[in-house]
């Protein structure tokens, strides 16, 4: 059974989760980017590989995802995130606005949208 990312008290438990899901791989870290984690799809039965998630610790934690503008834009609207950077092929980096550990269902919805339109 897959770990339930919201009755962990570290971060770790949310990137095991992570993890749990189907296709998903962790990148490589930068040594440049300590406490920078970034994951990915790889599936090769349907030649998806995309970017989909980065989570950074320090001196507290975030996470963002990357989603196509247009969804990204509805959840601005809603106030969930905000536009960090514009990626390739008409895709945004949005960082969560509210604390994961505050609201952690809607993190786990965000995470999962990112998730299923790096799927698709």
């Amino acid at each position: 059974m897959a770990p339930d990312p919201l009755t962990t008290d570290t971060m770790d438990g949310l990137h095991e989760w992570v993890l749990s899901l189907p296709w998903v791989v962790e990148r490589p870290s930068n040594p440049e980017t300590p406490g920078v984690r970034t994951f990915a799809v790889d599936c090769e039965p349907l030649d998806r590989r995309q970017l989909w998630l980065v989570t950074s610790e320090g001196a507290f934690f975030s996470i963002a995802v990357i989603l196509p503008t247009d969804a990204a834009r509805e959840i601005e609207a809603l106030q969930l995130g905000r536009e960090i950077a514009q990626m390739p092929r008409r895709h945004v980096l949005l960082g969560l606005t509210r604390d994961p550990d505050e609201e952690p269902r809607r993190a786990e919805q965000l995470i999962l949208t990112a998730y299923s339109y790096a799927m698709s």
